[in-house]
């Protein structure tokens, strides 16, 4: 069965040529900065990459994610020093680890999803009572922390450190010096840190750190990160540091290759949203042996949770001298959330929301339907204001002149024999 799309060709409407557009997004030279993304705002919001070290998942009821800060940059082509966490290899948190024993327990994020970060990668997949560093406790009512991890921190020195628990919205966790001294116990509160995905701690200073946008969360987090990649000269998977791109919590994305980024549409990536965190990841570029390169037929469409659609085509790369990366832009619109439509056979793809002088509406006829079938639009107060019946078998984009509604909320109907589907809302400017 075809999907809805939009396809995006400047025959359609100049509305559309508006919703393409350029944002440009930075590392900074060497990449020593962190950069979080919001595409609807245009915002990029950059932190250094040495303000943090461990962050805690802040997002839900149940979530329980301690993540690294892999993040390091470089000079001069070589990496600088990066924070790495070992498992310690005991539960006693009284014990000296040493650090020399402990390379072959190295813990890194798997980028694959904001619930689990290096401290839960020692998890029994097969318990879902287990996190890594601690199990739910059934009789506290609490995630209790049994194992204890070593860090190493940019300035070379090392930090035991133990998650003793989350209880409720509060997390405890405690770090001291290998042999015990300067120990410190501190708490962290969710509840503190609402709207948020992590709540970033630095264990060189002390102190949480402000890293996430204030206001609008972040679309994309465009970082260095570790990762394995195949090296086909010792036929094995290596730790590699990459410059790659993460999506934000709750988002998905579908990745194309070999396509053409101007006639590429919605339809053809509909069942290819994966929700891993690096569907983005870092070989959209790809380094020739003198410079970076693009891969010019790769397209990407992010769906976030309010399910508004971005094309997504990574045009330049400036590697390490700036750090910069320009991608172009497509808002989609909103694809409706309601099962309604589906259940009929009818997927939709509303453009733009807000609308201001044309409403696009994007859907794929059933024969059955197409015939009898009404497009209209209605107010707040279920009164008509437009309607249309020119509707055929199969892909079709639907333009409607919105230009003269007033100001506020609409919902888009199909009216077919015996029903009325909801397939969205949108707002008139």
């Amino acid at each position: 069965m075809k999907y809805l799309s939009l396809i995006i060709l400047m025959t359609v409407s100049l509305s559309l040529t508006r919703a393409q557009s350029i944002q440009e997004i930075s590392t900074g030279a060497g990449y020593r900065k962190q950069s979080y993304v919001n595409l609807s705002a245009g915002t990029q919001k950059q932190v250094d990459n040495t303000s943090w070290d461990i962050a805690f998942t802040v997002y839900g009821q149940q979530d329980a994610g301690v993540y690294l800060n892999e993040s390091a940059g470089s000079s001069m082509g070589q990496p600088l020093p990066q924070a790495i966490l070992y498992d310690a290899q005991t539960n006693t948190f009284s014990d000296q680890p040493d650090p020399a024993t402990l390379t072959d327990y190295r813990l890194l994020n798997t980028e694959k999803t904001w619930a689990y970060g290096a401290f839960n990668e020692t998890r029994d997949p097969g318990d879902i009572f287990d996190y890594g560093w601690g199990k739910y406790n059934f009789q506290t009512n609490q995630v209790t922390g049994s194992r204890v991890y070593v860090i190493k921190l940019r300035n070379g020195q090392f930090r035991k450190i133990k998650i003793e628990s989350l209880t409720g919205t509060t997390w405890t966790f405690r770090y001291a010096n290998l042999d015990g001294s300067n120990e410190v116990v501190k708490t962290i509160n969710k509840a503190d840190h609402a709207g948020k995905t992590l709540a970033y701690f630095s264990l060189e200073t002390g102190n949480m750190v402000d890293v996430e946008p204030a206001t609008g969360g972040f679309d994309l987090l465009y970082e260095r990160y570790t990762t394995k990649l195949w090296d086909p000269g010792t036929q094995t998977w290596i730790d590699y540091d990459v410059a790659g791109i993460l999506h934000g919590l709750n988002s998905q994305v579908a990745e194309l290759d070999n396509v053409d980024p101007l006639t590429v549409t919605y339809a053809e990536a509909a069942d290819s949203f994966k929700t891993d965190l690096d569907v983005i990841g870092h070989d959209w570029k790809y380094f020739s042996g003198t410079a970076w390169n693009i891969d010019d037929n790769k397209v990407f469409f992010l769906k976030n949770p309010d399910n508004r659609v971005w094309k997504l085509h990574f045009i330049d790369f400036e590697g390490s001298s700036t750090g910069t990366a320009i991608l172009e832009k497509t808002n989609l619109g909103v694809v409706s959330s309601v099962t309604n439509p589906a259940a009929i056979g009818v997927q939709v793809l509303t453009y733009p929301n807000p609308v201001v002088s044309e409403l696009l509406v994007s859907l794929d006829m059933p024969a059955e339907l197409a015939a009898n079938a009404r497009l209209q639009v209605v107010d707040a107060a279920g009164r008509l204001v437009t309607q249309q019946q020119a509707l055929r078998e199969g892909f079709q984009v639907q333009q409607i002149a919105a230009g003269a509604w007033t100001p506020g909320l609409y919902v888009v109907q199909l009216a077919v024999p015996g029903n009325t589907v909801t397939l969205g809302k949108v707002v008139k400017q």
